[in-house]
């Protein structure tokens, strides 16, 4: 994998997609970033910098929209055919964030959009800081660390997602004490899965108990940029991706069922993110880190026909009207999944587009990271297939919540600058009675076999997602079957429907050769990801 590992912040890349080598910490971060030694609080604020965390115009334009969006039909696409063919260049751009990241010869001003630290580089340094500490002061920074841990196994287990196998244990280890620089070894995703959820539990008992000192806490709820330090946040939030990593290997291995009901039986023990004001965001600061997501917005515009006709329009969902501009001529028309690049183009088809207030214009757009709809989606499932609790509350929580949600980016929008033009007044937040009708659809309701209940989750679940959290839609599609999707055939041989998983970035064959031919065998488009059964 170019040989991954890590100097001091951030690593030289083999295959020129830096433009220069970072090899000083104070040379990675901007203010108040710049430091000039390796600082855990500021590690910790970096990690939060990598593009694939907060949304760029690089994630949006480059991947999510024309791969996770398009292989989910949560845009409209023109069809082609290598419409099912992501960019090399960007699949290796994606595989470099998550390790090396990008840092671009731009002075004191990056530009977050296209560079970022590297979470596994920034990870690794924070292993190596905290163990060239004495004891005393190893126990007392721990914290950073534990933190740091559930952003990477977030991160990772969504590697894992897009490509399978992926290396983790061995990676971006060159600036740890005693380490040799090796090649990189490949682990196996379900094992690192396995790893993940372990730890995660006790992580879960680390944050429940941990005692911080004064002076640490201070620091931390200043570098800790999204949850402030707070240890009930972190536990909530750790706890909620082991539940969504639980439930994502499900259907492959029953054992973990009794995992799943541990921790829902025991709220206490087990906090989860219950409501949209304990969501995990980044928030967005304007005039220092802006979404700058006009033309991703703008060039895959189109609704697709399923969500916008079958799912909203057609049972009343509340969401519509925040989630998309109606056409002047066609209103609420959707482009057709078997549509032709003659309709795409055709002046006179017109059809919606991405509501400009809450995403196009919108400087004040959240990178999301978890939000408790997703988690009251999985509970729902959990409580459909393996009982102990009411299914159909938290459906209908899920629902509610999502609907609050996306009024929320409506209302908290900050209009983009330049656009002086554009005004809009926020949205007024649906009345209850809406809300209860759209639930009442026979379409919606939480009705009929264990098997339509469970498609009616998933659907909801997809919708909630939406372009924001892509990636995790084509996973739970992949994983569920839902919702059940038509896709035009292409003709391309190699490429006529979307992938169940991403071919590695040609440098891991050019730079990881040996470790490479390990995996070459499963190297192939339409090898699932282990969790994928269906």
């Amino acid at each position: 994998m170019k040989k991954i590992f890590v100097n001091i912040a951030l690593v030289c890349s083999m295959a020129g997609l830096f433009s220069s080598c970072a090899k000083k910490i104070e040379e990675s971060y901007s203010n108040p970033e710049k430091i000039s030694e390796g600082s855990l609080s500021k590690l910790l604020s970096g990690m939060y910098l990598n593009k694939r965390i907060h949304p760029t115009y690089t994630d949006y334009y480059t991947f999510l929209m024309p791969a996770m969006a398009n292989y989910t039909q949560l845009v409209a696409v023109a069809p082609g055919n290598n419409m099912y063919v992501p960019n090399p260049s960007y699949l290796e751009s994606r595989w470099t964030d998550f390790y090396s990241g990008v840092r671009a010869n731009d002075g004191d001003a990056p530009d977050y959009n296209y560079n970022g630290p590297g979470i596994m580089s920034s990870y690794r340094e924070m292993q190596t800081t905290l163990s060239l500490m004495p004891a005393a002061d190893q126990e007392r920074n721990q914290v950073f660390l534990k933190c740091a841990e559930v952003l990477v196994y977030d991160q990772a287990a969504q590697m894992i997602d897009l490509w399978g196998d992926i290396p983790f244990t061995n990676s971006n280890g060159l600036n740890t004490p005693g380490r040799t620089a090796t090649n990189a070894s490949y682990d196996d995703a379900k094992t690192l899965y396995t790893k993940f959820i372990a730890d995660l539990k006790a992580l879960n008992t680390y944050f429940d108990t941990a005692n911080i000192q004064t002076d640490v806490k201070s620091e931390l709820s200043t570098a800790d940029v999204v949850l402030k330090g707070d240890m009930t946040a972190w536990q909530r939030y750790a706890n909620s991706l082991r539940l969504r990593l639980l439930m994502r290997v499900s259907n492959s291995d029953a054992s973990v069922q009794s995992e799943i009901t541990a921790m829902l039986s025991a709220p206490t023990t087990y906090p989860l993110i219950a409501s949209n004001d304990q969501n995990v965001l980044f928030q967005e600061k304007p005039t220092a880190i802006r979404s700058d997501l006009v033309d991703p917005f703008r060039n895959y515009g189109f609704a697709p026909e399923y969500l916008i006709n079958t799912l909203q329009e057609t049972n009343g969902d509340p969401r519509l009207h925040v989630m998309w501009d109606e056409d002047d001529k066609n209103g609420y028309k959707g482009f057709p999944w078997n549509g032709s690049v003659g309709d795409y183009d055709d002046v006179n088809r017109l059809y919606a587009v991405f509501d400009t207030a809450t995403f196009t214009y919108n400087d004040n757009l959240p990178g999301v990271i978890i939000t408790a709809s997703e988690v009251s989606f999985l509970k729902a499932e959990a409580f459909e297939r393996f009982g102990g609790g009411d299914a159909a509350t938290e459906y209908n929580n899920g629902i509610r919540q999502s609907i609050d949600f996306y009024y929320g980016i409506n209302r908290s929008a900050i209009k983009r600058q330049g656009q002086d033009d554009f005004n809009r007044a926020p949205l007024a937040a649906p009345a209850a009675g809406v809300i209860d009708a759209f639930l009442a659809k026979p379409a919606i309701a939480y009705s009929g076999t264990a098997t339509e209940k469970l498609a009616k989750i998933y659907t909801q679940k997809w919708e909630h997602f939406f372009v924001m959290q892509a990636g995790q839609a084509w996973a739970e599609m992949r994983r569920t079957g839902y919702p059940d999707l038509k896709f035009p055939n292409v003709s391309n041989s190699s490429a006529p429907t979307p992938p169940k998983r991403l071919l590695y970035p040609t440098n891991e064959a050019l730079y990881n050769t040996a470790e490479y031919n390990k995996v070459a065998g499963k190297d192939k488009r339409d090898t699932p990801i282990f969790w994928d059964v269906q």
